[in-house]
């Protein structure tokens, strides 16, 4: 076989590698996607267990880039905090590296051409038999793409061993470290995948073309390169994703810059821990350096975080805070990203009530937390009608995420989810517009002369403050459904009483009592939307919290 042969051998087996990977992470994404994911919210209570979170599900769903997309969208969606979002990432570094170690161990020991057939045979029958379902398909894409990826490695090591015999390697000797580093660094950013990029240089190692010194070049710059997979992730995304994509690149580029200036003394290390074939040489040698970088980087998570989240603001025209940073494809994320939103949107409607009686945050009983959520709902010094705009531009987002969202493959109860939220948003707009609808009615009693009219707004008032406080709590507080059912049901009542009772004193005495007729219709119009705003208020609450929302509807 020619030189140009072998080499059109090993970009034949590099494809079918790439391919073979590329089915492997989807199918695993699959099978294992509400699994892991469940894992790696538990895990992720603070960056000690985010890295080990990240450093073993790396290594279940052999994708780096895989966990670092999710956890842009977990983060995204307000599901865990970006510190131990940024722990996740540094254990993925580090998850990546056990591939090296099975190629390593089982790649060139065995005879890779005698277990791929049967694999992809075996997966390719799968796929057609037991296609009907997707659980099913992914157990038979996984085992085809396990086959074709032994099959492209057993031909890039193949025609390795080819280029080896007929090529003079002594031209490759004498280059600097970098020149392999940077090599690395391109070839791994064109290709989108680092473990390609260590099983080339496995191969390359094995066969003789290039010497360890090298090969750990190529290996540093390989996880250099493959930042570049997050780092297009967040050019044109949200703030967060932004943010976390800088995080991967810079924990990469210390990582790697430690490595590079220490690579003697890593490999002395390595060398005399008694290690002597150059494989198992190179892969602990690219594990051990990953490890240095998370103990040494560990301390500094949660700083450089902080850092983090001062870069990359987002933009002040944009109404949303959850929504935009999660890709609708993935639906639970998107569903709880939906959640916060809406609670986001409800938390603005009632700073725009508040505003509207004139009372501020800090004289409803609620905790500091919530006070200053209030203060903040809007920008300092904006309109009411402009707010109120607001409110509704985050409704229609909201709309349209959530029909984006059921394009994809949505489960019935995800369904009755979606609706149950935008129900939510929807009562909390009415609430918002029956506000808007008697704002110059209450200006006009806020400054009336007569003692009757500003007499009624106070009261009114006084009761509006202590309903609102109640909700406040309800809506910052999660109580379990039964206490929260049990809480809306009481308020609603009590609402209910109050406008009752309002209503026929104004029928009784309001036009005996300093009130002409219009002003009555004002005071009767004014009790009937308070109302109204206070029982959308509770049935949004309901609808955003209560999967039986409609006991309370």
């Amino acid at each position: 076989m020619s030189i140009w042969m072998s080499l059109l051998s090993f970009v034949a087996g590099l494809g079918l590698f790439l391919y073979g990977m590329s089915q492997l992470e989807e199918a695993l994404g699959v099978l294992s996607s509400g699994s892991f994911r469940r894992f790696l919210r538990r895990s992720t209570g603070n960056p000690v267990t985010s890295v080990l979170g990240g450093t073993l599900t790396t290594m279940l769903v052999q994708s780096s880039s895989m966990v670092g997309l999710l956890m842009m969208a977990l983060v995204g969606a307000g599901i865990i905090p970006l510190a131990n979002a940024v722990g996740v990432v540094l254990g993925a570094n580090l998850g990546t590296t056990f591939t090296g170690w099975i190629v390593a161990t089982l790649g060139f020991k065995l005879n890779l051409a005698a277990l791929a057939l049967p694999a992809m045979g075996g997966g390719a029958l799968w796929c057609v038999l037991l296609a009907r379902r997707e659980h099913w398909l992914a157990w038979g894409r996984m085992l085809f793409g396990l086959g074709l990826l032994l099959f492209g490695l057993d031909a890039m090591k193949s025609s390795m061993e080819q280029v080896a015999t007929r090529f003079d390697v002594s031209v490759l000797q004498g280059y600097p470290a970098i020149v392999y580093l940077l090599v690395g660094v391109a070839f791994t950013a064109l290709i989108q995948s680092s473990s390609a990029t260590m099983m080339i240089t496995l191969s390359a190692l094995h066969t003789g073309i290039v010497d360890l010194p090298s090969a750990a070049a190529l290996v540093i710059g390989a996880d250099l390169g493959t930042t570049s997979t997050l780092a297009l992730g967040g050019i044109k995304a949200s703030a967060v994703k932004k943010q976390l994509a800088l995080a991967h690149v810079l924990i990469n580029v210390v990582t790697a810059t430690l490595a590079f200036l220490g690579l003697p003394l890593l490999l002395s290390l390595v060398d005399a821990s008694g290690v002597e074939d150059p494989l198992y040489q190179l892969v602990a040698f690219h594990s051990g350096f990953n490890l240095v970088g998370i103990v040494l980087l560990l301390p500094w998570v949660k700083p450089f975080s902080r850092f983090l989240e001062r870069r990359f603001l987002s933009s002040d025209d944009d109404v949303r805070t959850y929504i935009q940073n999660v890709a609708p494809t993935l639906v639970q994320e998107s569903l709880e990203a939906v959640a916060r939103e809406v609670e986001c949107l409800l938390v603005k409607v009632m700073a725009l009530t508040l505003r509207n009686l004139k009372l501020e945050p800090e004289s409803l009983r609620l905790t500091l937390a919530m006070q200053q959520r209030l203060q903040q709902a809007f920008p300092s010094g904006q309109r009411f009608e402009e707010s109120y705009d607001e409110i509704k531009r985050l409704e229609g987002e909201i709309l349209e995420f959530c029909g984006a969202v059921q394009t994809g493959v949505v489960a019935p109860d995800q369904v009755k989810q979606v609706h149950r939220y935008l129900n939510a948003a929807r009562h909390g707009v009415y609430a918002a517009k029956s506000g808007k609808d008697i704002r110059q009615n209450l200006a006009f009693l806020r400054h009336s002369e007569k003692h009757t009219l500003t007499a009624f707004y106070q009261a009114q008032v006084g009761l509006q403050k202590q309903r609102l406080t109640e909700l406040g709590t309800l809506l910052e507080a999660h109580y379990q459904p039964a206490h929260l059912r049990t809480e809306l049901g009481r308020l609603q009542e009590q609402v209910r009483q109050s406008h009752r009772d309002t209503e026929q004193t104004l029928f009784v005495q309001g036009l005996h009592d300093g009130a002409d007729e219009q002003e009555t219709s004002t005071l009767l119009n004014v009790n009937r939307e308070l109302k109204a705003a206070l029982d959308n208020f509770a049935l949004a609450l309901g609808c955003l919290r209560l999967e039986d929302a409609e006991l309370v509807d």
